[in-house]
């Protein structure tokens, strides 16, 4: 695979002050030989929508860094006459969230045609404020996804353009990857209520709102959406959090999609004073178009775990992975580290898996050598155990694709991250846990999720996992560049100060009475500071923090690194764990094990985490 290419393309944008939560119409018109092949190349900020001839045949959120643009490509030839229109519709957001780095408003695009540019965004566009979208309306749904919508059905759509205004040049790369696919409506049952209508979609849906009905009057639509639903009703407002979004119907026919902004539910409720004559209210998926390797099951429980864990790998996957589609859509380090690791077996092709870590490479910005949170997020909290997934994610794509080249992009992030994390080894040449704003999280269990934090600001402690995650991220990175890094001074220190050996298991922290988790003497065990013994206390379980999904990886690795020996324990453990979530209706893997139940009600019922059996189902034998 190639390194990024970039070009240089010609920024645009009207010419108003532009607040948050904007949406800007572009249009202009084009004469084209409609024989040839001829490419679309778009990037924007925030989000993008692109007709030609009146036919939608682009979207998408410009993931990206104010200084690391990227652009989407996209072959137009198909919808081409010789005389033809482009429209464009940006969505500006503006909004510091876990999915977006706020940067200035633009719209930057080119067409071409055998190589040559025979269209360009300038000042020849005409351009205008949406009169449809409330403008400024800055409704969040999340605070970690960002805003919702509304759209008024009743407004004129004859608001005139003007021309753009030329805002300079920006350097965009390729973004590496196929756009996303916007699959046909899926089916729905509808039932009238009291209240307006409840809508199920049978399964775990993810992609945009599309309407089509009649009113009798002119009326206010409101739309809740929740992947669970009790007694006809959805979830809609949990803590601060609002998952719905807006219409405002005119009297007769009305008919809409937003490509804007992804939902993801299995319920869809929707609030209207008088009954619609409805042909459709849904959601119409979009997915990555990836090509799956057929796999054969040996019984059906395997084939059913297998096919949910694959249904959510794919529900997590747009413009890069998601930690969950609902709340979040997030990408992490840690949550698409399973979900990578599942897609080299699960997909033919692995560019998905190379433009992620890509553009996690960009996210580099402490000198302490830790990530951001989330990519592309200026968020100041970050974990430093995640930051050293991070090689681990590079070691592995390299191992399951052969493909040293992504080094280019990544090498110095790597090297950042280990030179930082080095740099902290105190006397006691162990790593402490960081201060406040940084987060000491390492799972979702009651000793592993920043629990210490507020002491790690007040007087030194250590975590076990921090340092084991250390010297494997250490050992890795030397793997992937050829060299030979001595940690034998904090593994000893991490005997002297974490082993108890009336226990046999290594404890948690240096802070408070001592505890002990599966996930810590996992890593204990991986890097060679543990043994069977240390194995086989963690299967019973007795007197340990038992380990989260997220974290099974670590769990069933260290299991693995005995050969064999524990396989049928493995597949067992995936069985007892994600049977029950089958058994209870689940469509696609829950965040937690408590499903919906969990973080007060706002626990996710995707996560891309928790895809983890195609891994091991392949790596064992059971999906061949």
């Amino acid at each position: 695979m190639k390194a990024e290419e970039s070009k240089k393309m010609q920024k645009i944008w009207i010419n108003e002050k532009t607040g948050n939560d904007t949406y800007v119409d572009f249009t202009l018109f084009f004469s084209v030989d409609p024989k040839r092949k001829t490419v679309l190349k778009i990037a924007c900020d925030s989000m993008y929508a692109v007709w030609i001839n009146g036919i939608l045949i682009g979207f998408g959120q410009c993931s990206d860094y104010p200084w690391h643009k990227y652009y989407d490509e996209m072959d137009v030839s198909a919808f081409l006459k010789k005389e033809n229109r482009i429209d464009v519709t940006v969505w500006y957001t503006g909004y510091d969230c876990l999915t977006y780095f706020s940067a200035d408003p633009m719209l930057a695009f080119e067409i071409e045609q055998g190589g040559k540019v025979v269209l360009q965004s300038s000042e020849d566009v005409k351009c205008r404020r949406n009169p449809n979208y409330k403008n400024g309306y800055c409704k969040p749904i999340t605070t970690q996804m960002g805003y919702s919508f509304y759209y008024d059905n009743t407004a004129e759509n004859d608001a005139p353009y003007e021309n753009c205004i030329y805002k300079g040049e920006v350097e965009c790369f390729s973004r590496g990857i196929d756009n996303l696919v916007l699959n046909p409506r899926k089916n729905t049952d509808i039932t009238r209520t009291d209240y307006g209508y409840f809508i199920d979609l049978f399964s775990e849906t993810v992609g945009f709102a599309d309407l089509e009905f009649t009113s009798p009057v002119e009326q206010e639509i409101l739309i809740a959406y929740g992947e669970h639903a009790e007694d006809g009703s959805v979830s809609r407002k949990i803590a601060y959090r609002d998952f719905s979004v807006e219409f405002k119907a005119k009297k007769g026919e009305n008919k809409y999609m937003n490509p804007f902004r992804r939902l993801a539910c299995r319920y869809l409720q929707i609030f209207c004073s008088e009954p619609l004559d409805v042909k459709y209210i849904g959601i119409r998926p979009t997915t990555r178009n990836h090509e799956r390797i057929k796999r054969e099951f040996g019984d059906d429980l395997t084939r059913k775990i297998y096919e949910t864990s694959l249904h959510t790998l794919m529900c997590c996957m747009h413009e890069h992975y998601e930690d969950c589609p609902w709340r979040e859509q997030a990408l992490y380090n840690m949550d698409s580290r399973n979900q990578m690791l599942c897609g080299y077996f699960a997909f033919k092709d692995s560019s998905f898996q190379r433009f992620n870590l890509t553009l996690m490479a960009h996210g580099i910005q402490d000198e302490n050598g830790l990530l951001g949170l989330c990519f592309p997020s200026n968020f100041e909290r970050r974990i430093p155990f995640f930051s050293l997934v991070y090689v681990l994610q590079i070691y592995e794509y390299i191992k399951y694709t052969g493909d040293k080249s992504i080094l280019v992009e990544t090498a110095d992030t790597v090297r950042k991250i280990l030179s930082g994390f080095s740099a902290r080894l105190d006397e006691n040449n162990l790593l402490a846990c960081f201060s406040p704003p940084v987060w000491n999280f390492y799972e979702w269990s009651d000793e592993s999720c920043g629990v210490n934090d507020k002491i790690a600001g007040e007087k030194k402690i250590y975590d076990l996992i921090l340092n084991c995650m250390f010297v494997y991220a250490t050992r890795l990175a030397d793997k992937i560049f050829d060299t030979e890094t001595d940690t034998e001074r904090i593994e000893r220190a991490i005997v002297s100060e974490f082993y108890d050996k009336n226990k046999g298991l290594f404890k948690s922290c240096t802070y408070g009475g001592p505890t002990y988790t599966c996930l810590g003497n996992s890593l204990a065990v991986l890097i060679g500071l543990g043994g069977e013994d240390i194995a086989e206390k963690l299967m019973v379980g007795e007197g340990v923090e038992k380990v989260s999904l997220s974290m099974n990886t670590f769990f069933y690795d260290a299991l693995l690194s005995f050969g064999t020996k524990y396989k049928d324990f493995v597949l067992d453990d995936i069985k007892k764990k994600y049977k029950p979530m089958l058994d209870a209706g689940a469509t696609t893997f829950w965040e937690t094990e408590l499903g919906y139940k969990d973080f007060g009600g706002a626990g996710s019922l995707c996560h891309g985490w928790s895809a983890m059996p195609i891994y091991y189902y392949v790596l064992l034998g059971c999906a061949v």
